[in-house]
């Protein structure tokens, strides 16, 4: 039902509709300036733009325990629900509910289901944004930490994903800034690559680049979602799709 194609055409048009809109406000600092935290929304608009909702910092579905406490659940930066979903339901929520109800003197009642989403239904999507030129403490400069930051943070959030058992679709969207559309794909191919190596459960990424204005050196930006491969899924990943050969890392 969920392509990344699909996925990286909604995040990309709402990163051109924020890009057209500083460029018609003459803004002195562009989509590079903003935090990670700041670009989920306008994601989530461009998800918005295509019908489909968007929800943000939701918790996995799972119940994480440290010990014999439970401690705060994870959450996932955008997950992504069917055209016409009443919403998202959460299993752990529904087991509270169950367990509050069996301690009362309802306990003999069965409840119907809530109507809503199942986490299986839905699209599970972390973000990780990255540029070659980025602030630090307001100052733009080099990104020192651009190679690292490319392929460590991605890998981690596919970990974190696929840990989850009641997550059937999902993945990473990485959003790089750069000098040049050109090198931007190559390093999602580089980027791509890598996680081959590691032998991480990835299918085909997609792709799209854009111009923006430059203006602290990052002249283009493009979106890179790849997917978690499905258990169901025994083909594997095909090629990287973005050009270029590992190089930078």
């Amino acid at each position: 039902m969920w392509t990344a194609q699909q996925m990286v055409s909604m995040l990309i048009t709402g990163l051109d509709r924020a890009e057209s809109a500083l460029a018609a406000e003459q803004s002195p600092l562009g989509l590079d300036a903003l935090h990670e935290t700041e670009l989920h929304p306008i994601l989530a608009d461009g998800i918005a733009a295509s019908g489909l909702t968007a929800l943000r910092e939701v918790p996995y579905p799972g119940a994480y325990r440290r010990g014999p406490l439970p401690r705060e659940r994870e959450k996932c930066d955008l997950v992504v629900l069917p055209e016409g979903s009443a919403g998202l339901l959460d299993p752990l929520s529904l087991m509270r509910a169950a367990e509050v109800r069996a301690a009362t003197l309802f306990a003999g009642v069965t409840e119907p289901l809530p109507a809503g989403t199942a986490p299986e239904d839905a699209f599970w999507l972390e973000v990780k944004v990255v540029a070659q030129y980025a602030f630090v403490e307001g100052v733009p400069g080099p990104n020192g930490a651009y190679a690292s930051q490319l392929t460590r943070g991605p890998r981690a959030d596919l970990a974190k994903l696929a840990r989850e058992p009641m997550i059937d679709a999902g993945g990473v969207a990485i959003v790089l800034f750069g000098a040049e559309a050109a090198g931007i794909r190559h390093d999602f191919g580089v980027m791509f690559s890598a996680m081959l190596d590691r032998d991480l459960p990835v299918s085909s990424p997609a792709i799209e680049v854009m111009d923006m204005a430059d203006r602290v050196g990052n002249a283009a930006v493009g979106v890179c979602v790849v997917p978690l491969r499905a258990a169901r899924d025994s083909s594997g990943p095909g090629p990287p799709g973005a050009g270029g050969t590992p190089g930078r890392f």
